[in-house]
């Protein structure tokens, strides 16, 4: 709260189905009005997460509307298959 260095520090756990090809990130700060876009993105979890040990990157939020890029966030994805 108040601050543009947010620690969110969320585990998420997904069940996906075998033909999810992307995860959609939307980021928005938390505001006593209201909420505001921070910026989105998407990993193609074919080509970054299936199959692999882990997914570790920081993702840029892209500008919108010729504003520039408000940030990253630092995302963290571990892929397990069910036995």
């Amino acid at each position: 709260k108040d601050t543009n260095n947010p620690t969110w520090n969320q585990k998420f756990t997904f069940n996906l189905q075998n033909k999810t090809d992307y995860l959609h990130l939307h980021v928005y700060d938390d505001d006593a009005m209201g909420r505001d876009s921070i910026g989105s993105a998407k990993i193609d979890l074919k080509k970054h997460v299936f199959g692999k040990e882990c997914y570790n990157a920081w993702v840029t939020l892209p500008s919108m509307l010729g504003l520039r890029s408000k940030g990253e966030i630092h995302v963290i994805i571990k892929h397990h298959t069910k036995n």
